[in-house]
């Protein structure tokens, strides 16, 4: 890290939560007397590598989290409306970053159980290789389906499941995005947006606990974790 350059992370909040069946987002439901996000700003707000967070919500929420939620935490600077896809939503995120901003962190507001070791792991990398995803090994056996039958079985031990954050190079990540959001292509993840330009990223060891939580189960899950780290 050099003196007046900036590492700022960017958490996605603007999804809708279909799959946890509820009528409130997932964001918004509680573990351990917090809101999900809550937990999630909370360990980016107190890490001592991060200068600033970038918070992307729901159009309808805005008001709701910065009154609410955001605050309550230094580091949060900008609270904006994500896009229609996840693709638009980090994009809106990236067009707000400072000038001075080196390395920048993309991470699911869902995901509350990161550690500090992980981001900084993962900003330390991005300044080395431009792009570094957190990974962890896939357990069960993965099998490529078609028409409902099986094409083949992939080798798990060449498999990895992918965490965020995901750190990069505010240029390389900038300019992966513009060209992204003006051929209209959608990615899961932003790592395959530098993937499908032509770049390496360098992984890390992610955390079991790092999961992201989508359905009821997940939401159980979270609450014994939330008992013990």
């Amino acid at each position: 890290m050099f003196m007046g350059e900036n590492v700022t992370a960017i958490i996605v909040s603007a999804g809708k939560g279909t799959r946890m069946g509820s009528e409130i987002p997932k964001q918004y439901m509680t573990i351990a007397g917090k809101t999900i996000l809550e937990t999630t700003l909370y360990k980016f707000d107190r890490d001592k590598l991060i200068d600033e967070i970038i918070l992307v919500v729901n159009r309808e929420d805005i008001d709701y989290v910065r009154e609410d939620i955001a605050c309550n935490y230094e580091k949060v600077k900008i609270v904006l409306k994500g896009g229609k896809t996840r693709t638009e939503s980090v994009y809106e995120g990236i067009k707000r970053l400072s000038e001075n901003c080196k390395v920048v962190l993309i991470h699911d507001g869902v995901r509350p159980f990161i550690s500090y070791r992980l981001i900084n792991t993962c900003v330390e990398k991005a300044y080395r290789h431009k792009a570094c995803v957190p990974v962890i090994d896939v357990i069960d056996t993965i099998k490529e389906v078609r028409n409902g039958y099986v094409e083949k079985t992939l080798e798990r031990a060449m498999l990895k499941a992918v965490q965020t954050p995901q750190a990069f190079d505010t240029d390389l990540i900038r300019n992966c995005y513009e060209k992204a959001i003006n051929e209209d292509v959608n990615f899961t993840d932003d790592a395959s947006i530098v993937e499908y330009y032509g770049y390496k990223v360098k992984t890390v060891e992610g955390l079991s606990r790092n999961i992201k939580i989508t359905t009821p189960l997940d939401l159980r899950i979270a609450e014994i974790f939330a008992s013990i780290y």
